[in-house]
């Protein structure tokens, strides 16, 4: 059953365009059966509804029962977030460079990279369109050129390659913003950030300025990790004092700015109370794809009503800047704004050009130690990989170097260096490295332990356990059956967790199989040797890494 089919009883407004005539009567207007033009009113609003019902049942028919199942998921908010393990991560962009290099000519982004390769290339700002489309590398590359377009249109060519503040926007952007029609409200009970459009109380001089006051609220919230990766719940209320007065102005511009933000959508909820307003729905449905389409739900009613009805998937109305008077409440939407214009009075007197740092950035300091947040991390995150870097090949220690860099960016962090103004740049990937290393040559100086110190495998006498894990080729135990089983029971769990964080998990594994008995053993030309904790941890962790690669083989273990 369509969502706008569903109805109260007969002591209840209709939610959607009931086909009960009789029994119901609508937010609005009075109809009887015995009135000929109510009667012709109502078949009218009927067809409209079986209007809207065909184009949300075409986004349906148009999906495969699993793609059903998984918009459902989204919309409800019990989807799984993608996990993002390092190499898929690199894999994806470098074919979403191989995309851009191949559209890019004579477009906005092309003039921005110009500007500052190192905004336009960067790491963090790709992956968020990457996040967006949830890794579909090609439309991720249609949507930086639709982006950067976008801004170029609102902003002019000299705010291509610098994030936009609120010190970007002219008195007539500040008025809209300061409005309130377009906010934030809060997240629902999945932890998604809701925006909500109120077009009653729209203010604007021209639609531009309603558009740089949206791409400031849209871009602050991306800043947000946990936004980029689990997306956002929109909702458009037009009911009662809400409904838009301006006649629809703007309804094509916005819609190509939805289609040009790289911001994930979650769920979409379009609130109304009049079926007058059923042409703009309609119109905004019919250019929506039919994967988002799914993700569409129309709710025809009364303030408490469509309030109950966006309860029923997750979003509560404390969240909402609504009044039980059904008026609306700006305070906390202006408490925002005026933090942003606090924000810009800080940086002014930190930073007038370039990069304004943030508590997960990683600071180049000289030779000075950096106590900020970010640095404070990769310090722990080069302790926790210490010893498989030091065991390591060359080829594993870049790949432990990358996936330090790569779990600073995931948090929202960037690697950060001044030039001789003080003025903070990104730096390379090269310059990245290059720290990383440094990080772990002090450590390591600090440490004053040499590599002889590590523990030294140790012989055992006479033929290993059942419980043991023996490394080797064509070895089998009831120790390696345990371990296959571990390993594929927590593979993605290990792949969900940050560099850091992996080590505990080896070392739980490690100690169930010591729990049932078992050791860690390897060859040796005259019998077996129980390894270090530095040697089975390193064997481990690698064995999880390639988990992905065996299974590939025909889901055959091929060694240890």
């Amino acid at each position: 059953m369509s969502y706008i089919d569903q109805s109260f009883n007969a002591n209840q407004a209709c939610i959607g365009f009931c086909d009960n005539r009789r029994k119901h009567s609508y937010q609005n207007t009075s109809y009887h059966s015995s009135d000929d033009g109510g009667m012709l009113l109502l078949e009218q609003n009927v067809q409209k509804k079986q209007d809207i019902d065909n184009l949300l049942s075409e986004a349906l028919n148009a999906l495969t029962f699993h793609e059903r199942e998984e918009q459902q998921e989204v919309l409800h908010g019990v989807d799984k977030v993608i996990a993002e393990g390092d190499d898929f991560i690199a894999n994806s962009l470098v074919d979403l460079d191989t995309d851009l290099m191949r559209i890019k000519a004579g477009s906005a982004y092309e003039i921005a990279e110009r500007m500052d390769p190192t905004y336009a290339t960067s790491r963090a700002f790709r992956v968020m369109f990457l996040r967006a489309n949830r890794y579909d590398v090609k439309a991720s590359a249609n949507q930086m050129l639709l982006f950067f377009e976008l801004k170029q249109q609102l902003f002019g060519n000299d705010k291509l390659a610098k994030d936009i503040t609120i010190d970007d926007l002219d008195e007539n952007d500040l008025e809209a913003l300061k409005a309130g029609a377009v906010q934030l409200a809060g997240r629902d009970t999945a932890n998604r950030k809701i925006y909500i459009q109120l077009p009653g109380i729209r203010k604007f001089k021209y639609i531009q300025n309603e558009l740089r006051s949206r791409f400031l609220i849209t871009m602050q919230a991306l800043r947000s990790e946990q936004t980029q990766l689990k997306g956002a719940v929109s909702i458009l209320y037009s009911v009662g004092d809400f409904k838009d007065r301006c006649n629809g102005a703007g309804f094509v511009e916005h819609t190509k700015f939805a289609l040009a933000v790289p911001q994930h959508s979650a769920g979409s909820h379009i609130c109304f109370d009049d079926p007058n307003q059923y042409m703009v729905i309609k119109a905004g449905l019919s250019v929506l794809n039919a994967k988002f389409r799914a993700r569409v739900r129309v709710h025809y009613g009364s303030h408490l009503e469509c309030q109950y009805l966006l309860s029923t998937y997750g979003i509560l109305t404390n969240t909402l800047p609504l009044t039980t008077s059904h008026g609306v409440n700006l305070s906390r939407h202006l408490d925002w704004v005026e933090s942003c214009l606090r924000d810009s009075k800080d940086s002014a007197f930190t930073s007038p050009a370039g990069i304004k740092p943030n508590a997960d950035d990683v600071l180049f300091m000289g030779y000075k130690t950096s106590s900020n947040l970010g640095n404070a991390r990769l310090r722990e995150g080069v302790k926790e990989i210490f010893l498989q870097y030091r065991a390591g090949s060359q080829e594993q220690k870049r790949l432990l170097i990358d996936g330090l860099i790569a779990q600073i960016h995931n948090s929202g962090g960037r690697f950060l260096k001044q030039d001789k103004e003080s003025i903070w740049h990104e730096a390379t990937l090269k310059e990245s490295r290059t720290k990383v290393m440094k990080i772990i040559s002090n450590y390591k100086r600090r440490l004053g332990t040499p590599r002889s110190t590590i523990s030294p495998p140790s012989s055992i006498i006479g033929e290993p356990m059942p419980e043991d894990v023996i490394f080797g080729r064509n070895q089998h135990s009831r120790g390696n059956e345990l371990l296959h089983h571990l390993v594929k029971e927590r593979f993605e769990e290990y792949e969900s967790l940050d560099r850091g964080m992996k080590m505990s998990l080896v070392d739980s594994i490690a100690k169930t199989i010591r729990d049932e008995g078992g050791r860690f053993l390897g060859p040796e030309s005259n019998g077996w040797v129980e390894l270090s904790i530095e040697q089975y941890r390193v064997k481990l962790s690698k064995y999880l890494t390639n988990h992905r690669r065996h299974f590939k083989k025909g889901g055959k273990y091929h060694t240890l």
